[in-house]
């Protein structure tokens, strides 16, 4: 019980603008009548009404009721909510749900609340606002499910009989993939007695863009112009996409004479639509009046628009034209990317003019940086033109103080492709200049080239230097060396290596194994070979089909048809599946052998298991119609170096 002034007390409840009433009544008053106990009570709210009579949501039940369904430490939110809402007077409205449901910052826990108002709060009813609020939040969520939701939501919708409205069948255009979505859509409109807008009609040909069905989205264009509706620009280049996607060039042209009628101006995505499908039609000299249009009307052209210019220009090999192009875009302080490189690279690879990248670098100097260099000497070794690439790639070198690993690897590889192996040792042993750390990948691509240029002097020099001064050698290495000393028929430097790698912490994989098995039984020493093969097996390594091939062949050429014959039956029982070089190794030997039933046995069982001869096979076939078996066949005496060949007759 509080003592004040009534006066003043009720000054107060009038000057208070909340929700909240209170009201007072006079218990007790001082015999001069200056002071006076009043009780109050708070009145139980009324619903407070908008101008138009709808009544205006509560704020603050709509704060309790989400932070009680977003506390995360209630065991059971939803029956603290039910518990919440029981000591309401007035009930929740449809427009309170609403709310509640935009509030929420979860779309799976707002469809949980959208199906907890209907099913347990007594007498709730979902208006179209309400459905068209959670069908809103289910189509901008990224649940896997989200479509399969809406359906349901969509389902309810009928079910209850709630009559949607134009929004709904906005949200559901937007939400829906493909044209059956789109279809279920105009069934609602015509259901509901819908008449679509403007919205609804831009919402619909966009939609069927996306879903590429071109000719349903004319339909509506042409339905939307007959009301007299009009796209945005957005719109409008959707449109123009779709027609330059599809060389539909004449419509194109009318949609843009629309545009202008309807009082929206092309844009530079307009003009760079147009500029592209004009020039992927050969129509250089349109395409550049279109972007003379662009800059008259004050447009500054982006980065997207000059290479769609200049790749119009490329198109049609217009070198000059296109240098021309590119010197603006640097002028005009528009960064050239990637892609504008590539399409001047091309030209003037194309061209044969390749001689004018300096000219390139020039003009864009003040944009060139380590990772342009970089891309573009991956773009020329890519072209084929390694001592281009290998110039360009010095000249960053000299006006950089530290190198870009991207470039240097991609210099390396292109040196290593071109059989430029000393260039590339050159270069490997140059990377500490520029602060580049080289590592073992860098060392196994020179091996490789070494290899195969059999330049066994230098892969034994650089491997010194390796082990000396690191990186320290991985499985790639060793597996790489074995092969390389194999094919030149250096044996004992072959088991050296592999005996190094078995010391090491790496240990022998089935590809160590496969180049040691090769190498020992292509030059000769096929008992080792056969030692190495089962000495795998042990180990637990499980021979695959190179290892196999390998053996079968190995002793076919040394007229061991015998052993041959039971390595591939082993292979078989062993669940390892002969591929088509498997087969052309041993019908060889069969054929050589003059053992042609079993020849012609194997031939048949190659096709049933489905396998494709090829030319080896059908050489070998050749020979076995022809009985020349009998006839002597001149072989090279240096080792085998790879898979059967067709052998000479």
């Amino acid at each position: 019980m509080n003592h004040h002034h009534p006066r003043r007390i009720f000054s107060l409840l009038r000057r208070r603008g909340y929700a909240t009433k209170y009201t007072g009544r006079v218990v007790k008053t001082t015999e001069n009548g200056r002071f006076s106990a009043i009780e109050v009570a708070v009145t139980a709210p009324s619903v407070v009404s908008d101008v138009r009579g709808y009544p205006l949501p509560r704020r603050d039940l709509i704060c309790r009721a989400t932070n009680i369904l977003q506390l995360k430490s209630s065991p059971d939110p939803f029956l603290d909510l039910s518990e919440f809402l029981q000591t309401l007077t007035l009930a929740l409205t449809p427009s309170e749900a609403s709310e509640i449901i935009k509030s929420l910052k979860s779309p799976t826990l707002a469809l949980e609340f959208f199906h907890f108002c209907s099913s347990e709060i007594p007498n709730f009813r979902h208006d179209a606002y309400t459905y068209n609020r959670i069908l809103l939040i289910l189509s901008n969520s990224s649940l896997p499910d989200r479509i399969d939701k809406i359906k349901e939501i969509i389902n309810s919708m009928e079910k209850s009989g709630t009559r949607g409205n134009i929004s709904t069948v906005n949200i559901l255009i937007g939400a829906f993939d493909g044209v059956d979505g789109l279809e279920k859509c105009l069934e609602m409109v015509k259901k509901w007695d819908l008449n679509l807008t403007c919205y609804t009609y831009k919402c619909l040909l966009q939609a069927y863009l996306r879903a590429n069905d071109l000719n349903r989205g004319l339909q509506v264009y042409k339905e939307m112009r007959r009301k007299g509706y009009s796209l945005d620009s957005l719109g409008y280049n959707m449109l123009l996409h779709a027609l330059a996607k599809d060389e539909k060039v004449d419509q194109a042209y009318k949609v843009v004479e629309d545009m202008k009628r309807n009082h929206c101006q092309p844009d530079e995505y307009t003009y760079t639509i147009l500029i592209r499908m004009v020039g992927r039609l050969g129509k250089p000299s349109e395409a550049l009046t279109f972007f003379q249009e662009m800059l008259e009307k004050g447009y500054k052209p982006t980065s997207m628009a000059y290479n769609t210019m200049i790749e119009a220009l490329v198109r049609s090999r217009m070198v000059d034209k296109s240098m021309i192009l590119f010197s603006k875009m640097v002028e005009n302080s528009c960064r050239p990317n990637e892609f504008t490189y590539s399409l001047i690279l091309n030209v003037l690879a194309s061209e044969g003019q390749l001689g004018r990248m300096d000219e390139v670098v020039e003009i864009s100097n003040k944009y060139m940086n380590k990772s342009i260099y970089a891309f573009l000497v991956r773009m020329i070794s890519k072209l084929g033109h390694a001592n281009e690439a290998h110039r360009l790639f010095c000249n960053m070198w000299r006006f950089h103080d530290r190198g870009d690993r991207d470039a240097y690897l991609s210099m390396l590889e292109s040196l290593c492709g071109a059989g430029k192996v000393t260039e590339a040792i050159d270069l490997l042993s140059k990377t500490h200049e520029k602060g580049i750390i080289t590592d073992t990948f860098m060392y196994n691509t020179v091996f490789s080239a070494l290899g195969k240029s059999k330049q066994i002097s230098h892969i034994l020099d650089l491997y010194e230097k390796m082990k000396q001064d690191g990186p320290t050698p991985d499985i790639f290495t060793y597996n790489i060396l074995i092969s390389c000393f194999g094919r030149s028929g250096r044996v004992d430097e072959a088991v050296k290596i592999f005996e190094e790698l078995e010391n090491s912490d790496c240990k022998p994989d089935i590809v160590s194994y496969n180049s040691l098995v090769n190498c020992l039984g292509k030059n000769g020493d096929l008992d080792e070979a056969h030692m190495r093969f089962k000495e795998m097996q042990e180990k637990g390594l499980n021979p695959d089909v190179v290892t196999y091939s390998t053996l079968i062949e190995c002793f076919g050429k040394t007229d061991k048809v015998e052993m041959a014959y039971s390595l591939f039956n082993e292979m078989l029982a062993e669940g390892c599946s002969p591929n088509i070089v498997t087969y052309n190794i041993l019908l060889d030997c069969l054929e050589k052998c003059g053992r042609t039933a079993e020849a012609v046995d194997l031939y048949s069982k190659l096709k049933e298991e489905g396998l494709t001869p090829d030319s080896i096979t059908y050489t070998i076939l050749e020979r076995l119609q022809s009985g020349s078996h009998r006839t002597r066949r001149i072989r090279r005496q240096s080792p085998i170096t790879g898979w059967v060949v067709s052998p000479l007759r």
